[in-house]
């Protein structure tokens, strides 16, 4: 397999360091994407740049707030099926 040309591709953005951040808690890129870009738009009413400063507090503790949350809300789902298909 040829190398790739040319040099890597620099990953700089507030994104890439979201990602790269919560990639070190085992979270798939997509997922923290799509919680960022949630952020963003709950957050930065005038401008995205206005959202950064709440996602990057602590060490993107509300990032990582907001994946467990919807982890803990599927896995209460799926507790109650499975409490729900025990009774019948």
């Amino acid at each position: 397999m040829p190398r790739p040309r040319g040099r890597p591709k620099k990953r700089l953005s507030r994104m890439d360091a979201a990602v790269d951040a919560m990639f070190m808690y085992g979270f798939d890129k997509e997922l923290v994407r799509r919680h960022v870009n949630e952020l963003l738009r709950e957050y930065g009413a005038e401008s995205p740049d206005e959202a950064w400063p709440f996602i990057e507090d602590c060490s993107y503790k509300e990032l990582l707030e907001s994946i467990l949350r919807e982890q803990e809300r599927g896995n209460l789902e799926n507790v109650a099926t499975n409490e729900n298909q025990i009774e019948v």
